[in-house]
């Protein structure tokens, strides 16, 4: 009986904590579909009395939102593909070589990613500025790439240690050389698990502000988030509903990408965690 009312006390919980943290998503997109009059008012309703798709029109018409998502989606794409090249090979190399000790080197590695974004805001604005890189889209991807590869790195070295060294063993045996090792038996098994990669990485493109609105003063190459924050400062009177609305846009590709590499997305939780 005991047990019983634990796990129901437990799923409960569970619950609770799910709709804490989904009910600012669920406000958000019932915002996003509603008129002026029902934002402002002194007990706003759950649901708008009248769902409208203007605050989605005034995205997409007047507000540049399409240029800031195809900007945003270009530097996380970019990001995305040149972090899981550099960190799948960089990790290959330093969990082959480095032996016995590659647990306390992907340590070292991980610490580079405890520096706070702040902290590299300044150092990279004075070297883009002297490159003349300033309001440049390549650069911004340049900083998330260099932001992200620690963590990616570390996260494949984890991959790569799950490897038995028999397998390796077998292959050279039948003559495969260090590259053949890599591209033919290394990244192969590590597919599902650079899924996790992908994912951390286009996310962090995807939603980072700090450094975007740093580098990125012009409205042609703002990302989205930027975008956002823009409107919020430049209006006499802060455009929620439309706020919302772009809110619920930035969503959409994230959520879709987690749909569908869900799976893939456990098995490298659980792949990188437990050591083979």
């Amino acid at each position: 009986m005991k047990d019983k009312i634990g796990s129901f006390l437990f799923k409960l919980c569970l619950l609770a904590a799910a709709a804490a943290f989904l009910f600012p998503i669920f406000w958000t997109f019932t915002m996003s579909f509603k008129e002026r009059t029902d934002i402002f008012t002194n007990t706003p309703p759950l649901f708008p009395h009248i769902w409208t798709l203007q605050n989605f029109r005034e995205v997409f018409g007047t507000s540049g939102a399409f240029t800031f998502f195809k900007n945003s989606f270009f530097v996380s794409l970019c990001t995305t593909v040149l972090v899981v090249l550099f960190s799948a090979t960089c990790a290959y190399g330093l969990q082959r070589l480095s032996g016995k000790s590659s647990e306390r080197l992907s340590g070292a590695i991980l610490m580079l990613r405890m520096i706070p974004v702040m902290v590299m805001t300044i150092p990279f604005y004075l070297l883009f500025k002297q490159l003349g890189w300033i309001n440049s889209l390549p650069a911004l991807t340049l900083c998330y790439t260099a932001l992200s590869l620690p963590l990616a790195t570390w996260l494949c070295m984890g991959f790569y240690r799950n490897i038995p060294d028999s397998i390796y063993e077998a292959a050279v045996v039948d003559g495969a050389n260090e590259f053949q090792l890599f591209y033919r038996i290394g990244l192969p098994l590590i597919a599902n698990s650079i899924v996790v990669v992908v994912l951390q990485t286009f996310f962090f493109a995807w939603n980072e502000l700090t450094l975007a609105m740093v580098l990125i003063n012009k409205d042609a190459n703002r990302t989205m988030a930027v975008g956002i924050k823009y409107w919020a400062a430049n209006t006499l009177e802060t455009p929620y509903a439309r706020m919302a609305a772009a809110g619920m846009i930035c969503i959409v590709p994230t959520v879709i990408i987690t749909i569908f590499a869900q799976n893939y997305l456990v098995k490298g939780f659980v792949s990188g965690a437990v050591k083979g």
